[in-house]
């Protein structure tokens, strides 16, 4: 579906504004934000077209908008990089998993730790004999995921070691996947997006790594996080395993 550079631009736009607070965004509030040169009823009309395409949603009477899946599928594929490029966030990542890579269970609990300390979301692990989570008080950070059916169906599915590697064989290649709202294709979590890449772990073992958290997580942290913790699991085992 062809997108002009403006309608590109707004919807960007309406993606950064609903990720700072998930309430409806409307035209006044992205003319007054973001340097879009074009006046408050040229950005309505671009929002009707994009609603028309799919791309926005509206909830209420008042006249803004939501992003919806598509949406945040656009984003994810607009400029997100493979990997983290804080220097200091780079080496804190390597060093945690480099200083405890001969203990299996340290090593496990330390990616997790770095997952979620630097995604904001919950972290899990799935190898062929076993499954981890952590941080799942962390989802109670945003305010669209302080549900207790959301919360309660998303601890099922972290401690459902079938249920995750259900939906990881639906998805082949080393790339991180993203899973978005209703592509989990599970109840209850439409706000609630997935990120998960393969890994190898001690003893010839692999798995997978990744976050849950919500659907308007900063994805362009999220993936290149996975992707440096990913590597340097490798990189750290390489020869030793």
């Amino acid at each position: 579906m062809y997108l002009t550079e403006r309608q590109k631009k707004i919807l960007l736009a309406i993606i950064e504004e609903y990720m700072k607070d998930p309430q409806e965004v409307g035209s006044t509030q992205l003319v007054k934000n973001y340097n879009l040169k074009v006046s408050s009823a040229t950005v309505r009309n671009e929002m009707v077209k994009l609603m028309d395409m799919g791309y926005l949603d509206k909830s209420h009477v008042s006249s803004g908008r939501l992003p919806t899946d598509l949406a945040f599928r656009l984003y994810l594929n607009e400029g997100v990089s493979g990997k983290v490029d804080n220097n200091l966030s780079l080496v804190k990542i390597r060093q945690g998993i480099f200083r405890v890579r001969f203990y299996p269970e340290q090593l496990i609990r330390q990616i997790l730790e770095l997952l979620v300390d630097n995604t904001s979301s919950a972290s899990f692990i799935v190898l062929d004999d076993m499954s981890r989570s952590y941080g799942v008080s962390s989802l109670m950070n945003y305010d669209e995921l302080r549900n207790i059916e959301a919360l309660q169906r998303t601890l099922d599915l972290l401690e459902d070691e079938n249920m995750l590697k259900n939906v990881f064989s639906r998805y082949d290649g080393d790339e991180v996947t993203v899973l978005i709202g209703a592509e989990l294709g599970i109840k209850d979590l439409d706000e609630f997006a997935l990120a998960f890449t393969k890994f190898d772990f001690w003893d010839n073992r692999s798995g997978h790594m990744g976050v849950i958290g919500s659907r308007r997580m900063d994805y362009r942290k999220v993936v290149p996080v996975l992707n440096t913790v990913r590597d340097s699991v490798r990189d750290s085992l390489k020869g030793w395993n």
